[in-house]
């Protein structure tokens, strides 16, 4: 069976997506803008698609 998936939106550090990851959901994308928060996303979540600004993400480029 495949794992539910989640998006995020103005992520932080990932609090809520680790949750999530631990309660048995994959994240699939996530956006935030502050590069410190970022580079904590990249080590923790390192198979997520990242955007930068939300303004230049959407439904085109977004997993479902």
């Amino acid at each position: 069976m495949d794992k539910p998936t989640v998006g995020s939106l103005f992520t932080g550090i990932g609090g809520f997506d680790l949750g999530f990851e631990r309660a048995g959901f994959e994240i699939e994308w996530q956006v935030e803008i502050d590069p410190y928060c970022r580079k904590v996303l990249e080590r923790h979540f390192p198979n997520a698609k990242r955007f930068n600004d939300v303004r230049e993400c959407g439904a085109h480029n977004l997993e479902p």
